[in-house]
């Protein structure tokens, strides 16, 4: 697996360490409020993959692997948004755990014999594969909770919180922060004019 690509990310923020940016991109690979989707074409979801190393298969992607590949992306943005304060997500939840059962892992050594989960097979169920392992990996070492997804409903991009004390909740404080905050402030005007 390659080195993700560097988005420049909203607030200047850093992107996840290590592989969890492997997983910040998946979810991003879709920006929810401009587009475009990156899975929209079985070549953007190609290109997506194979420019974050991940093979290609032996058959082009069909229209269910998109289809997979969008349902997944969309699962762990709502698990992101549980890692941002959200009530958990059971539907979200159920549908990894379906694919994950589809897409299994064996132990492999890498060139410094250092054990590891790797996707039994290749295409986009092993890439999916591999998503989830680092979802996994990440819980384990604690930096899976501070991948969250924006606050602000119209944006949702997900974003690494490295606040101390976890508590970022926009992707940028400069745009969806002063957007959510903007919203709060009016419907307090309306509150306040309705009860006149």
């Amino acid at each position: 697996m390659a080195e993700p690509k560097r988005v420049r990310q909203p607030g200047d923020r850093e992107v996840a360490p290590g592989r969890l940016a492997v997983v910040q991109s998946f979810v991003n690979s879709v920006n929810v409020e401009f587009g475009p989707d990156e899975f929209a074409t079985g070549a953007g979801l190609v290109g997506w993959m194979a420019g974050h190393g991940f093979p290609p298969g032996a058959a082009a992607p069909s229209g269910a692997d998109r289809a997979e590949a969008v349902a997944v992306r969309e699962a762990l943005r709502a698990l992101m948004r549980e890692n941002n304060g959200a009530g958990a997500d059971p539907g979200a939840r159920a549908l990894v755990e379906r694919v994950a059962a589809q897409c299994p892992l064996v132990l492999a050594f890498d060139g410094t014999g250092t054990p590891g989960l790797r996707p039994a097979g290749s295409g986009t169920r092993g890439m999916i594969a591999q998503v989830l392992a680092i979802v996994v990996e990440a819980a384990v070492d604690g930096t899976w909770q501070r991948l969250k997804a924006c606050h602000e409903h119209r944006c949702e991009w997900a974003f690494y919180d490295r606040a101390r004390n976890r508590s970022g909740r926009w992707c940028s404080m400069a745009v969806c922060g002063t957007r959510s905050k903007m919203q709060t402030y009016r419907q307090g005007l309306r509150t306040a004019a309705d009860a006149r």
